[in-house]
């Protein structure tokens, strides 16, 4: 019983006060993660614990970092993957489909190759001790990502006005692919204009290369072997081939599928299978917690679970706010059923008096990194 409770006590005191390293390695697989590449070594440069004395005794950094070899080789092949994995997802979003597909087939061959599927193929793990896993929340199946890899580059072939894509954080947007000859030119034409015969010329063409394009996905569609997903994505097929029917689809009940929401779906799948095929964890170590530490909050509060005593919480622990918010009108009852008496503050308690006891409040993670946002 002693060593639990000793354990206990420990485990306890290592999350209320985290190790310096343990933060350290937080942030560094949150942005190696995310593919902040740069960040991430000046990250490790500015974070990498002692400094040399140099011959007047000021402290400066260390040129190599204070690590064994063998992780700081770990450490450069997660970042070179992390660019690739940039890359790709920078072209998907550029719609710049048939290049994004070049380099998953050149570097990461097992997401797209049928040959490579394996039904039984492990989930990545999300955390070294194996604790937790998270696995991809849409398929990574390589035929399925085959085929809506070429079901958007359908849409951009159909595109008659640019999307520009401007990367978080840069003023100006990055270039797109060439539209398909004469569908920049034909909302410019006019009847007397002499081009105007040429510009239909290629417009039909172009039709023409489209029709092809959509025969050969409902081909792929129907080559795939489990009738769920055939009829699935021949449904989808029945969406998306509608801007045909329109002479500029973004205008039209369909400009859904022309949005970069649409791009951005795309690459958010191809980077999870790239991930998942990687072995790789999913998500970043960081939004595990959340994600983990929020359901389990919103667990309790659905089951009414009751609050220790305030007495017995450790120094400089709160509530969150929205917690500390609903805190304020909610002692005993089950659950707020929005009435007027659960609305109405309770009295304070005289200090021979008994705690209350408290029903979890509910949590809001945005609320709360919101508020930690303006506290920093």
């Amino acid at each position: 019983m002693s060593n639990k409770a000793g354990s206990s006590s420990s485990t306890r005191a290592r999350l209320l006060n985290p190790a310096p390293e343990e933060l350290r390695q937080l942030v560094l697989d949150y942005l190696v993660h995310n593919c902040y590449t740069s960040a991430a070594r000046v990250f490790v440069g500015e974070s990498s614990g002692p400094k040399d004395v140099d011959a007047d005794g000021d402290e400066v950094m260390a040129s190599p970092v204070k690590e064994a070899s063998n992780e700081l080789d770990e450490f450069e092949e997660r970042l070179a993957m992390s660019e690739l994995r940039k890359d790709i997802r920078t072209r998907i979003l550029t719609g710049n489909i048939e290049e994004a597909t070049a380099l998953l087939n050149k570097h990461f061959p097992a997401v797209l190759s049928e040959n490579m599927e394996a039904d039984g193929a492990p989930p990545s793990p999300s955390v070294p001790s194996g604790r937790f896993s998270y696995l991809p929340s849409t398929s990574v199946d390589p035929t399925h990502l085959a085929l809506n890899l070429h079901i958007q580059a359908f849409i951009e072939a159909a595109r008659t006005i640019p999307l520009e894509y401007i990367p978080p954080g840069a003023s100006t947007p990055l270039p797109h692919p060439p539209l398909l000859s004469g569908a920049s030119d034909k909302k410019h034409s006019t009847p007397g204009d002499e081009d105007a015969a040429m510009s239909e010329f290629d417009n039909e063409d172009a039709n023409a290369a489209l029709l092809i394009r959509a025969q050969n996905l409902y081909s792929e569609a129907n080559q795939l072997s489990r009738p769920q997903d055939r009829a699935t994505y021949l449904h989808e097929l029945g969406q998306v081939g509608g801007v045909l029917a329109y002479t500029v689809p973004e205008r039209s009940p369909l400009a859904t599928y022309m949005t970069q929401t649409r791009r951005d779906g795309v690459a958010n799948q191809i980077d999870s299978a790239i991930l998942y095929r990687a072995k790789r964890p999913i998500i970043s170590r960081i939004e595990l917690y959340a994600r983990y530490t929020a359901t389990l909050w919103g667990m309790l509060h659905d089951r009414d679970v009751k609050i220790p005593p305030r007495s017995t919480w450790p120094a400089n622990v709160a509530l969150p706010p929205m917690a500390a918010l609903a805190q304020e009108s909610k002692i005993v009852p089950s659950k707020d059923t929005g009435s007027l008496d659960s609305a109405i503050p309770s009295v304070k308690k005289t200090a021979q008096e008994k705690e209350p006891e408290e029903i979890l409040p509910p949590f809001d993670l945005h609320l709360f990194v919101q508020s930690t946002e303006r506290v920093s």
